[in-house]
């Protein structure tokens, strides 16, 4: 097959509408949808409420089919914790492939068994004592949720008990017989003297409401753990337990046969349809279409599981405990919520740092986790819900991942070429041979040519078309405009917008500019040349491409216009007549720091370094504490010479840089820099760590002279100013060298920029 260029696209993320819901978690403000493929939707709902801020939920909305059916996946053992991920991987070493995944029952932090019912591919593989909520899945990936009670019984023809734990731990001091299978994990973990019937099965399954014929390997009792051997179980109790338990026990022998029956208590039949299930401790959220409202209050991340009144089910989560992301719900909330969702039964799963939900999105190799756990990592817990995709490969392209960045959004007369990075069939499957071209459905005046060069062209929309053999696939639809809403300019120094521009005249100023276009306030690919330059006022002169060039003229205005269709922008330009200090750096012009940096210079306070035949300051870069001790000493004008037998007494002194070490003597010697203090009450200089705002203003202070009445600070983070920096602070403050940010910040731990020291100290000399 002859492999070709192609581009197909399908729409399958799509802008949710705004304000849909209002009542529950407050006013829809954002989020997005999309087709996962086998009848699956995946949402991300975004809201903002007057009582507790914003919220994220996270959910997908299932049609049961074959292509994809909900099971539970616990590990390799029921013993233990995973994460997601871990899990994930777990499925696909065993030939499984994860679509979704939820985190589910509620767990032991000890041991990791979870604390309800579990099922997993028609076996009981854990079962709690009494009844819970639960949600059980048939093989046909429909669900349901129910009342989930299983009476285990162990019989011997004659006499029989009841079982009271599957696969649960079997601790110290506990009455009851427990059935461990070789899902519980390696051994029994045992710590106690117990009693041990080891069996091999003969017939049937451990399923709710079936038999299962066992035969007795060896019965023996033993103080300690015991292996589990693969695939056999093990009856045990601690010896101590119920005396008529320990003699049921104790008469079994080897060879003889006994009786597992499960029966699901008050049950019509339901529980005997489900191949995977799991309960809940969370409790019932929902209950023939009304809400539960009996919960305690609390806000936290929450997970739930839901059916709908279509038999559609509803896999949700909700973030929760992170400030001005989302705050989470109560318990009644959520419930009122999976009713807002068309959940006619709901349950709770585990939440709090639990709360996790990954996708395996289309186009992509591998699953992601979509939310944001409350932990700030992937918390460990004891199984999961997902979603396996029983999908085979089909061939047919359905993603493309194209190399264009997303955006379909252009100036006209702009080009590019379509790459392509990877294409995913219908089923999601990497394909690694296709054939497919492409061609332009639309009369603009665009253009596609073989080697995949798309030329847009007019206004309007353009259709790029995907189609082979069999017919056309997809379009990927280009937006092109002649006229855009709004130019803005840059200065590619430093990317910062430029509305105009004051310089000085017998300068010779050459700036960079860039031209960018938008329409609804999203940008549109384009480039300099697309645009039309101009110049009026012998202010200078500019070329296609953005360069301007200052004219050697004094006391002149003038304008830079720029051109796009019927959107023009204009850029007024001052050229005045007073001689002003020519900036040595490259990197500063049009700089907010630009004139106190190049007057420090010019006195020699701060310097620059030479990168690609130019000079630059690299004002935004963080100061270190080795370059802030130079500065301070050149401001001072102090002699070094004088400073060079001066000896530090720094555990670091000999990591000092040589050309600083002069001026660290010369600051050290006259108490302007003490050093940073270790817990063992050494000091240490560390020259190449960046200085802190509070470490810089302490040292400015010390140059300043000692004042007796000094002022409060105002400032609103004054808690995070460090004690031995307060007075450097009030100083500084006291004489209007600081006056913090505009929301009354004054970020004493950030650590400071170059500008920021030059300004600092520039302010200090002109007071």
């Amino acid at each position: 097959m002859r492999k070709k260029i192609f581009v197909l696209v399908m729409l399958i993320t799509l802008c949710i509408g705004m304000t849909v819901y209002a009542d529950v978690l407050g006013e829809q403000s954002g989020g997005w949808s999309t087709y996962m493929g086998a009848n699956t939707y995946f949402h991300n709902v975004q809201y903002t409420s007057d009582s507790v801020g914003k919220q994220n939920e996270y959910y997908v909305e299932y049609t049961p089919n074959s292509e994809a059916v909900p099971v539970i996946v616990n590990g390799k053992s029921i013993w233990g914790t995973r994460n997601i991920q871990q899990a994930e991987q777990y499925m696909q070493e065993n030939g499984l492939r994860p679509l979704v995944g939820i985190n589910a029952d509620y767990f032991s932090f000890k041991t990791g068994i979870p604390m309800g019912y579990t099922i997993i591919d028609g076996e009981i593989a854990s079962k709690e004592y009494g009844g819970q909520d639960a949600v059980g899945f048939r093989a046909d990936g429909t669900g349901f949720i129910k009342w989930l009670d299983i009476q285990t019984t162990l019989s011997d023809g004659t006499n029989g008990i009841d079982i009271m734990y599957i696969n649960k731990w079997c601790q110290p001091g506990f009455d009851p017989v427990y059935l461990l299978t070789d899902k519980f994990g390696s051994s029994t973990k045992t710590s106690s003297e117990c009693i041990f019937v080891i069996c091999s099965p003969k017939e049937g399954r451990l399923h709710v409401d079936e038999t299962m014929t066992v035969t007795v390997d060896d019965v023996f009792i033993y103080n300690g753990a015991i292996e589990i051997p693969e695939g056999k179980m093990v009856f045990v109790m601690d010896t101590s337990g119920q005396s008529n338990l320990y003699d049921f026990l104790s008469r079994c022998y080897a060879g003889q046969e006994l009786t597992i029956a499960n029966q699901a208590i008050g049950d019509d039949g339901t529980w005997r349809t489900a191949e995977n299930a799991t309960s809940s401790v969370g409790g019932r959220l929902v209950s023939n279409g009304v809400a539960n409202s009996n919960f305690e209050a609390g806000a936290a991340p929450r997970t739930a599981v839901g059916i709908k009144a279509d038999g559609n089910i509803i896999f949700y989560t909700i973030d929760g405990r992170q400030q001005g992301y989302s705050y989470g719900a109560q318990l009644k909330t959520l419930a009122q919520r999976m009713v807002e969702l068309g959940c006619v039964d709901a349950i709770n799963l585990d939440g709090g740092g639990s709360t996790t939900i990954s996708a395996l999105f289309p186009g992509k190799d591998s699953p992601m986790v979509v939310n944001s756990p409350s932990d700030g990592y992937l918390r460990n817990v004891s199984n999961f819900i997902f979603l396996k995709d029983n999908r085979e490969r089909t061939n047919i392209p359905w993603i493309v991942n194209l190399s264009d960045g997303g955006n379909t959004n252009y100036l006209s007369g702009m080009s590019t070429k379509l790459d392509i990075d990877s294409v995913y069939d219908t089923a999601n499957y990497k394909m690694e041979e296709y054939d497919i071209q492409f061609r332009v459905d639309t009369d603009t005046g665009s253009s596609i040519d073989d080697e995949g060069y798309l030329y847009l062209n007019g206004t309007g929309l353009v259709d790029v078309v995907l189609y082979n053999d069999n017919g056309d696939i997809t379009t990927r639809t280009y937006s092109v405009f002649e006229t855009p809403e709004e130019i803005k300019i840059y200065n590619q120094a430093d990317w910062k917008e430029v509305n105009e521009i004051y310089t000085e005249a017998n300068e010779e100023l050459q700036l960079y500019l860039s031209a960018s276009s938008y329409v609804n306030n999203v940008e549109l690919n384009s480039n300099n040349r697309m645009f039309t330059w101009e110049i009026e006022g012998d202010i200078g002169t500019v070329t296609p491409d953005g360069i301007f060039t200052l004219a050697d003229t004094v006391n002149e205005e003038g304008i830079i216009r720029i051109t796009a269709g019927d959107c023009v922008k204009e850029i007024p330009v001052h050229i005045a007549d007073y001689p002003k200090t020519p900036n040595p750096f490259y990197d500063t012009e049009g700089h907010w720091a630009q004139d106190i940096i190049t007057d420090m210079a010019a006195k020699g306070v701060i310097n620059g370094q030479e990168e690609d035949g130019r000079m630059v300051f690299k004002p935004d870069n963080n100061m270190t504490r080795a370059e802030f001790a130079s500065m301070i000493v050149n401001y001072k004008q102090l002699d070094l010479s004088t400073y060079e037998n001066v000896t530090l007494d720094f555990t670091d002194a000999g990591n000092i840089p040589l050309w600083a070490q002069n001026a660290v003597k010369a600051a050290y010697s006259e108490g302007i820099i003490l050093g940073r203090v270790n817990d063992d009450g050494t000091s240490e200089f560390a020259p190449y760590d960046n200085i802190t705002r509070a470490e810089a203003m302490t040292i400015l202070g010390r140059i300043l002279p000692e004042e007796t009445d000094l002022p409060n600070l105002p400032f609103a983070d004054n808690n995070d100013i460090p004690n031995w920096a307060y007075e450097g602070l009030q100083k500084l403050y006291s004489i209007g060298i600081i006056s913090g940010y505009e929301d009354n910040t004054i970020l004493p731990n950030n650590n400071i920029k170059r500008a920021e020291a030059a300004t600092m100290l520039y302010r200090i000399e002109n007071k």
